[in-house]
């Protein structure tokens, strides 16, 4: 599917609202609260990938965080930006592909992809990680053997996958499971921190 294809097929779920994506995920919470909450007790930088209308995004900036959000919709960033307004709450809004954003080398301390998950792009995100920073994501798994037509860069995850597609994190939390037809796994990691050792 090209990206037009793709935005016009976001821009019209979003239109006709997407109620279970305007709470945040149970994981999400659980997550930071366990991870990230006491790492950064006075907020960081995260960016929100293929955020949509901000589930995570505005949960952050009520909590001081300074977050970037992209995503491919037009519909999902106009809303999420009326909400942002309505709540006082400031967000740096970016209506583009995963794979446009330009990821700048060790700019956030938080990344934030439920349900977006891009073999191409996993290097950049990275490499867009601060040492010490923080990875939390969801997203769907193949169960059983895969029959879809989606590119092999966003086709569900294989079993196991996620971890060698994140090579250099330190794993916090990894957990697959079936749900309904398909699976999920929820993942954690952390960076490094680039501690030299004295001689």
């Amino acid at each position: 599917m090209a990206v037009d294809e793709r935005r016009s097929h976001w821009d019209l779920k979003y239109e006709q609202g997407l109620p279970s994506l305007e709470k945040p995920d149970p994981f999400y919470i659980s997550a930071f609260a366990q991870f990230v909450a006491d790492q950064f007790p006075n907020s960081g930088a995260a960016l929100d990938l293929a955020g949509g209308i901000g589930r995570h995004a505005l949960w952050l900036a009520k909590r001081n965080w300074q977050v970037t959000v992209v995503d491919i919709s037009e519909v999902a960033i106009r809303k999420l930006g009326q909400k942002a307004q309505q709540l006082d709450l400031t967000l740096d809004l970016l209506t583009l592909d995963a794979r446009e954003y330009q990821f700048k080398p060790a700019c956030f301390d938080l990344i934030v992809m439920f349900y977006h998950f891009d073999r191409d792009i996993c290097s950049r995100v990275l490499s867009a990680l601060k040492p010490g920073g923080f990875l939390i994501c969801k997203s769907s798994l193949s169960w059983d053997s895969y029959e879809g037509a989606a590119p092999v860069s966003i086709r569900p995850l294989e079993r196991s996958e996620i971890l060698l597609m994140l090579p250099g994190l330190r794993v916090m939390h990894h957990q697959e499971r079936p749900v309904r037809d398909r699976g999920v796994v929820e993942y954690v990691g952390k960076k490094p921190s680039n501690i030299s050792v004295g001689t």
